[in-house]
């Protein structure tokens, strides 16, 4: 995409008013065509459907609400990027809803491209069990290949982000604010760790502040980008609730750990189980629903690739896929055998492989390459 659309890209995203509901019908309208939507008149745009007269004046008058040249500029010296929902990096998953923000803030170097993120979240007001639980579900997921999205706050988020960075994996923060505030400010340290080896994410402008209307909008984008949401812990009001719901209006799979009946922050989570969510308290049922609703989360073969092991950054399962291509079909304790693995460990990654559709269990029991 040309430099120039971009900026129009940023402008729409940035002008009050002009929301993803707005912007999609605004599209429509002139079949993709950005230029087309500042190029048309105020009498114009207003005989769309959906299009307010006030967002009508924003983009014909837009100089006098939004700079882009400082937006621009400060972007450069922040080392970030607008990702338009054009992008080949802009999440798949998070494009397809109807509210879809029509382009991300980007700090960081992720591969946000393939279906490999889960979404972690729960209460700021955290129990000693719940941060456990948070810091090591996510931990193991990362060290699986998932990117675990989270929203950077104190409490669960938290847990979950240094899950997964204390085993040198991916993590995703999606912000409440503009990509240049951190908020909290206690988090700061964290915010460093994760722009150097994750990515943060924002739809919103620079400059933009944090309120109880950001979270709500920030929340979407986690349960929109996200294959499955586990909520680790939550009250029945908080925002983690507002997440499960999303989620499941996206038809997104939700996930909800149990906790003690007296406790305030598990009461959410049993609302929850009891309205459908799958009850998960170890990785074994996080696998489980991972496996169940493969062919929904890890579609790493939508085309037919040559190359079986383009999406292997792990070098383990290159090391386990590369034999297996080789050698044919090989039973669980030879291979174990052949690649001085422990049975624990290879399961783990066989079973990853396999919701990858890059290996298969064959009806002798033994594990093979799929082959196209």
């Amino acid at each position: 995409m040309e430099g120039e659309e971009i900026i129009l890209w940023i402008i729409l995203n940035a002008l009050p008013e002009v929301g993803p509901v707005t912007f999609r019908r605004l599209k429509e309208r002139f079949n993709g065509k950005i230029r087309c939507i500042f190029s048309a008149s105020y009498e114009e745009l207003v005989s769309i459907g959906g299009v307010s007269c006030v967002a009508a004046e924003h983009i014909v008058h837009w100089e006098k609400y939004f700079d882009w040249k400082r937006e621009q500029q400060q972007l450069t010296t922040m080392g970030a990027k607008f990702i338009t929902q054009k992008d080949k990096n802009y999440p798949p998953l998070l494009r397809e809803i109807y509210d879809a923000p029509m382009g991300l803030y980007v700090k960081g170097n992720l591969d946000l491209s393939r279906n490999n993120c889960i979404a972690m979240v729960g209460t700021r007001k955290a129990t000693a069990y719940g941060l456990r639980i948070a810091h090591d579900f996510a931990r193991e997921l990362a060290s699986l290949g998932f990117i675990i999205v989270s929203g950077m706050a104190l409490g669960i988020d938290k847990a979950t982000h240094e899950g997964a960075l204390s085993v040198e994996g991916k993590t995703a923060a999606v912000l409440g604010s503009g990509l240049d505030i951190i908020y909290p400010h206690e988090n700061r340290a964290l915010y460093g760790r994760i722009a150097e080896n994750g990515s943060i994410l924002s739809e919103f402008p620079l400059r933009k502040e944090a309120d109880r209307v950001t979270f709500p909008i920030r929340n979407r984008i986690i349960a929109g980008m996200c294959s499955h949401l586990i909520v680790i812990e939550s009250d029945c009001s908080g925002g983690s609730m507002i997440t499960a719901h999303i989620a499941n209006e996206y038809g997104r799979h939700v996930m909800a750990v149990p906790g003690r009946t007296d406790q305030r922050t598990s009461q959410g989570c049993h609302n929850l189980i009891r309205d459908g969510a799958t009850l998960v308290s170890c990785m074994d049922h996080i696998l489980q629903e991972l496996a169940y609703s493969r062919q929904q989360l890890l579609d790493f073969n939508e085309q037919n690739i040559t190359d079986p092991f383009v999406s292997l950054q792990d070098p383990v399962e290159r090391k386990i896929a590369s034999f297996l291509w080789e050698k044919g079909a090989v039973d669980l304790d030879g291979l174990s055998a052949a690649l001085e693995i422990p049975i624990q460990h290879l399961i783990s990654r066989l079973q990853l492989l396999e919701l990858r559709n890059i290996v298969q269990e064959n009806r002798e029991g033994r594990y093979e390459c799929c082959r196209g």
